[in-house]
């Protein structure tokens, strides 16, 4: 079940694994290379509901050069 802020759902790794029939490791991996847009809150990766939607739809921009 996501974690909501402020009206905002926030899904960790085991949620979005689960969500896209990924692995765990393969999400973090997402995350650190900035495939998926999200942010560390208490040690643990989330992504926002929009973020996502725009990961999944294509709408989304990622800067592999930025290394």
């Amino acid at each position: 079940m996501p974690l909501e802020v402020s009206g905002i759902k926030l899904y960790n790794v085991d949620e979005v694994a689960e969500m896209l029939k990924s692995t765990q490791p393969t999400i973090r991996a997402y995350f650190r290379e900035g495939k998926l847009m999200g942010r560390k809150i208490s040690g643990k990766w989330h992504i926002t509901d929009d973020n996502l939607k725009k990961y999944l739809s294509g709408d989304y921009y990622v800067d592999t050069n930025n290394k």
